[in-house]
């Protein structure tokens, strides 16, 4: 495939900004949840929106500043305003008991598995 290189650099830095900057998570697996930890600092809840559909977890965050500074003078801008999301998918999910908590930029979302196999003893 051939690209475009008249704004290669241009192109490169962006992706080198712009990309990778997703939060960090952790989950795992007991034999009643999943878990799903996620880094978040700085984030409030109210900028924090967590959906189940269709198997999937969907975590985004939205983080914008209201510093008003001279947008010219910037060569990289980060750190004021920024939009993330994460998507995890989960089988055998109880989706009515699926809680959410914040604590020092720390969110836990528990996802309790809805055990679907049932042991059939022989008469």
């Amino acid at each position: 495939m051939m690209q475009n290189t008249q704004n290669l650099s241009t192109d490169i830095l962006e992706n080198l900004l712009t990309e990778h900057h997703d939060f960090k998570v952790d989950v795992y697996e007991s034999s009643d949840a999943y878990q799903v930890i996620a880094e978040l600092p700085g984030y409030s809840k109210d900028n924090i929106d967590i959906q189940f559909d269709e198997k999937t977890l969907t975590i985004s965050v939205k983080n914008t500043s209201t510093i008003t500074q001279n947008q010219d003078n910037y060569l990289i801008k980060e750190r004021n305003s920024n939009n993330q999301n994460r998507q995890f998918i989960f089988k055998n999910v109880d989706e009515s008991n699926i809680k959410a908590t914040l604590n020092h930029g720390i969110l836990n979302v528990t996802l309790p598995i809805h055990h679907t196999k049932k042991q059939i003893n022989i008469d």
